[in-house]
């Protein structure tokens, strides 16, 4: 869902920018009709899913330091302009107290909470703002917010793992190719240089090491080149989307590997579902919402037609029923908790429970990645040594054959 930017006139009011959240332009000008707002300019589309790519300058702004520090303020009964106030106040960098401060301006002016954090697009994650709405809506919004600290705690507690638990297999492998960089650039050249010297023809072996050192040396930059124009000819042919699927298709056969990606966009799926099933989100708009968290789009389309399936009448597990990459599980017990009318705490076990699993197979994948980028500085300095040793039994034939002629 996107929001829609309009210059308009409410009725009875002057001209100002109002912002619809809609699924499509022609859905925001019949929200537009039927709130008595005349339309004068269309000003654009700001979607979730639009992202700067090309933006150099990282922005300070922490929506997740934010949620921590207001979620106790709430708690406490702090009204919520007071508990921004305080937030601004003890806020280091300039740029997330100008961010709070202009949350705070804009309940000065009656906008909703809700609507503010759907103001700052990409800001805040897709389900952010309609959790929000949800409290407000039912006047729960310290759950609401607290709910939205746990989750995204969690999500950042699993990407912190991932990322911690990656830093010395990566060590390893640039260890790995700064060692076989060096042995092609400066040791197999400098050796080589003797037999320049000695005016022999090298062996074939080192004909072949020299040959790799030249290329590794001066024309490197092909490889990245060459990968460049098959991306251009590839996107061209097949269309960015065609090649996007095809790409996540070819992600997800990669044994193992294929396996955590899929168990990683699930953890996403189910946990969001979870919440906002929690927190009383419509059923239909919450699979919208929770859709938007996929990325890999072969997953994606899997979920595409959900919606439909509830809106014809089907429940969720019904909907969810031959879905290859809900994990093992996942229907039966979405189906018992309909029957219980415990769907959110049953999908928030399910997602804690697919969570573990993902970092046990993280774990394993990482373990074996290590020994395989060893074995691979292995067999490269073996070719180099082995090499060499063969060139310098050559040279010894040709030491003791030379006096004999």
């Amino acid at each position: 869902m996107g929001l829609y930017k309009y210059r308009a006139i409410p009725a009875g009011e002057k001209e100002k920018t109002v912002l619809i959240e809609a699924d499509s332009r022609r859905e925001a000008d019949d929200k537009l009709r039927a709130s008595n707002i005349t339309p004068i300019e269309f000003l654009g589309e700001s979607s979730d899913e639009k992202k700067s790519i090309f933006s150099l300058k990282r922005s300070r702004i922490d929506t997740y330091d934010f949620t921590r520090q207001l979620a106790p303020l709430l708690d406490a009964y702090i009204p919520l302009e007071r508990a921004l106030g305080i937030i601004a106040e003890g806020a280091a960098e300039p740029e997330q107290r100008d961010f709070v401060n202009s949350l705070r301006r804009g309940l000065h002016e009656g906008k909703t909470f809700s609507f503010l954090v759907r103001s700052h697009g990409t800001l805040f994650p897709s389900y952010y703002a309609n959790l929000i709405e949800s409290g407000e809506e039912t006047g729960c919004l310290p759950e609401a917010v607290r709910q939205l600290y746990k989750f995204m705690g969690e999500s950042r507690e699993l990407k912190d793992f991932i990322v911690s638990s990656s830093i010395y297999p990566l060590a390893i492998l640039a260890v790995t190719l700064l060692v076989s960089i060096l042995l092609f650039t400066v040791f197999v050249p400098r050796f080589a240089k003797i037999f320049t010297d000695m005016g022999k023809g090298m062996p074939p072996s080192m004909e072949f090491l020299l040959a790799v050192s030249s290329f590794a040396s001066y024309a490197w930059w092909l490889i990245p080149c060459l990968l460049f124009i098959v991306w251009q000819i590839l996107k061209k042919s097949m269309g960015k989307e065609m090649l996007s699927l095809k790409i996540s298709q070819g992600v997800l056969k990669i044994p193992v590997f294929g396996r955590i990606v899929s168990d990683l966009e699930m953890c996403r799926y189910i946990r969001t579902l979870a919440i906002l099933i929690g927190n009383h989100v419509e059923i239909i708009k919450t699979v919208r919402i929770a859709g938007k968290i996929i990325r890999n789009p072969v997953i994606a389309n899997t979920f595409a037609h959900v919606d439909r399936k509830l809106k014809g009448g089907e429940k969720l597990s019904a909907a969810f029923t031959g879905n290859i990459f809900l994990p093992p599980g996942t229907v039966p017990m979405l189906r018992v908790g309909e029957e219980s009318g415990t769907v959110g705490e049953m999908m928030g076990g399910i997602a804690s429970r697919l969570e573990n699993d993902t970092r046990q197979k993280i774990k394993r994948l990482l373990s074996l990645f290590e020994p395989f980028v060893i074995i691979f500085l292995a067999v490269i300095v073996l070719i180099v040594v082995v090499s060499i040793f063969i060139a310098m039994m050559e040279i010894n034939s040709i030491g003791q054959g030379g006096p004999k002629l």
